[in-house]
Order: C-alpha cells, then sequence, then structure tokens
C-alpha cells in the first residue's frame, strides 16, 4: 500500500486534479507564459485578462507571494465560474515569479454544512467581493490600506519606466492632527480622517490615480502618467478643499488644513519605490517645517 501511494504522489497525478491552469506569472509586469493541455503562450498576455475585468487585480496575491516569498491562496470569480487560486513564489537564476494554480471549484465549493451548499450564485460573488475588499482596504476610511501600496506601487513604477511616462505621487498630512485627539477625543479625530480621505477622494478627477491611507495621519496619492504641474495642480485643489471644510462633531465646529509633498519621475528607471517615498517624504516635511496648509514639490 506504500509503495503505491508513494508511486501515485511520485506520478504527479494529483497534480491534475488539483489544478485546471498552471501559469508562470511575472507580477510586476503582470505577464504570463499559461500552460493549459500542454500548450504554452506569450502572445503578451496579462495575468488580469483572465478574470475578464481589463484591470490590475486590487488584490493581487502573486504580488503578495513575490513580496513576501510565501505562498497565498484565495477565491476569485470569472462570469459564472469560481476559481481557487495558489499563487507559489519561485526564484529563478535572475529573477522571481509565480506559479499560479487556478482550479474550478464552481461545482465543488462548500460553505461548512450542507444547508449552506446551494447558496446563490450571486451571494458567493458577493461574498468574494467582500473578502477581497477587506484585503485592501482601510476599514476606518475605505481608501486603499498600506498593504495596497506596496503591491501597487512597483507595479506603476515599472510601468512608468517602460513606458518611458512621467508619475508623480502626492503625500499628505492632516496639520495638527494630536490636537485634534486632545481637544475633541479619539471619535473626532476619526471622522476627521474620514472627512479627509473623502476630500482627497473626491478631488481626483483622473481614472487612473488612487489614494491610500499611508498611515496614522498620512495619505499617498499615486497618479500614474502624471507630470508635476497636473500633480501640483490637484495637491493645490485639495489643501484648498480641505481649507474649506468645516469639521462638525458633539456639537461643536472647527477645521483643518494639511501639508503635501508632491514629487515626480521622468521615467530614467533608476530609483525604486523607496526613493519615491523618501523623496516625497522629504518635501512633506519641508511643507510642515515652512507653516504647514502648504505645498512643497
Amino acid at each position: 500500500m506504500d509503495d503505491d501511494i508513494n508511486a501515485y504522489l511520485s506520478s504527479g497525478a494529483i497534480f491534475n486534479k488539483i489544478s485546471d491552469i498552471t501559469r508562470v506569472v511575472d507580477p510586476l509586469r503582470k505577464r504570463v507564459i499559461e500552460h493549459k493541455n500542454k500548450e504554452v503562450s506569450m502572445d503578451g498576455i496579462h495575468c488580469f485578462d483572465f478574470w475578464g475585468k481589463n484591470k490590475v487585480c486590487d488584490n493581487c496575491i502573486s504580488m503578495r507571494a513575490y513580496n513576501d516569498n510565501t505562498t497565498y491562496v484565495k477565491i476569485e470569480y470569472s462570469e459564472d465560474k469560481t476559481y481557487m487560486i495558489t499563487a507559489v513564489p519561485h526564484d529563478l537564476s535572475d529573477r522571481r515569479v509565480v506559479i499560479e494554480i487556478i482550479k474550478d471549484i464552481t461545482s465543488s465549493m462548500f460553505f461548512g454544512s450542507a444547508e449552506n451548499a446551494g447558496i446563490e450564485q450571486a451571494g458567493v460573488h458577493a461574498l468574494i467581493d467582500n473578502l477581497n475588499r477587506l484585503a485592501f482596504s482601510d476599514p476606518l476610511t475605505g481608501m486603499y490600506n498600506r498593504r495596497y501600496i506596496i503591491e501597487k506601487l512597483p507595479v506603476d513604477l515599472l510601468n512608468a519606466v517602460l513606458l518611458s511616462k512621467e508619475m508623480s505621487i502626492i503625500m499628505v498630512d492632516i496639520d495638527f492632527f494630536k490636537a485634534v485627539n486632545d481637544n475633541y477625543g479619539h471619535l473626532a479625530g476619526d471622522q476627521v480622517l474620514k472627512k479627509v480621505a473623502e476630500t482627497l477622494s473626491d478631488s481626483m478627477k483622473r481614472g487612473s490615480d488612487w489614494i491610500a491611507r499611508y498611515g496614522g495621519e498620512e495619505f499617498l496619492v499615486c497618479m500614474p502618467g502624471a507630470g508635476l504641474e497636473t500633480a501640483k495642480a490637484t495637491a493645490e485643489y485639495m489643501r484648498k478643499s480641505l481649507e474649506k471644510s468645516v469639521i462638525q462633531f458633539d456639537g461643536k465646529e472647527f477645521s483643518i488644513t494639511a501639508s503635501f509633498g508632491v514629487y515626480c519621475i521622468k521615467s530614467t528607471g533608476g530609483e525604486k519605490v523607496e526613493d519615491l517615498l523618501k523623496h516625497a517624504d522629504e518635501k512633506l516635511y519641508l511643507a510642515k517645517r515652512n507653516g504647514r496648509n502648504r505645498i512643497e514639490y
């Protein structure tokens, strides 16, 4: 019996039962070599094309596997099918790639008990969307979280270099936020964070731009393809919008402002994500030092 089991495991036959599609992914470039029915294609396929959403996956476990050098699993859907995806990092001689093992589990997925086995497809899709949203969203403000920055910013930076385009980032810090917490309480501070997030989000006019909570009272705005002048104009619009806003809490009213650090890369290919964040943070520090409620670039 043991010999039979060992022979079965060694043959790799079990792999055929847990994988419908196996593909090798470069999560930075979002490119894939897809292996299915012993056919391999490298015709410029994007890894996200499989899902039919025409955009990079927000909850990209392949990028997470790439960064953390560990295996991740998630459930995803496309049209009327539900899949389990396992992302396994693998180091080649010159770079790291990710092996994606994709299994169609539409007819074999159960939710713990026989009573739940008949969950409608729409309910399953809503559940998956919610789980994905929790993975990359800040629970207080609803903006993207720090994890999203770590996984998305390197991709946008690489695209800017490959396409010879500019890219700008804006670092935003709420002025005197500690005083808000001290004078009005932490619930008021939470309301300020939500108001700032809403105002910054409403100020973004380009579909490719995104905003994330960087930590504490700091936010990061990424503007792929935007030059310095565009980023400066956006930051100034955000600054003025915040300056005009009024916070109402527990029968009291108070105003808020924020400081902005703007940095733009010229697609030379020499800068890393850490450099972008460092330069933007330096500009933000300069705005704070020069009086707050201002933009430095």
